[in-house]
């Protein structure tokens, strides 16, 4: 892992305004590469994370409620695009 990706965590890991479950789902979102939207069925992310479909459902509500990301369900394939806002971003980068 690559010194400022240890930062972000270590940032990301630190934040109070959401819980454990919201931080393993931007975790997953963040390992996804950068270049396309990260597009995985709550399902698929609850099973990758040891959870429930549910959980991940709420967990992705709070995380757009808090203004972490940005979510749109597509609808002919049952899943749903993420992307991470830039207020989250700032957050955890270095400047933030």
């Amino acid at each position: 892992m690559k010194l400022k990706e240890k930062k972000m965590n270590s940032k990301l890991l630190k934040l109070k305004t959401i819980g454990s479950t919201e931080k393993l789902v931007l975790m997953l979102i963040l390992d996804f590469p950068s270049i396309g939207i990260f597009n995985l069925r709550a399902g698929d992310m609850a099973k990758e994370l040891g959870t429930t479909r549910k959980i991940i459902l709420e967990t992705i509500e709070n995380l757009r409620v808090v203004g972490y990301i940005k979510t749109k369900v597509v609808s002919e394939c049952y899943s749903r695009t993420t992307e991470l806002t830039s207020d989250f971003l700032m957050l955890i980068n270095e400047g933030g």
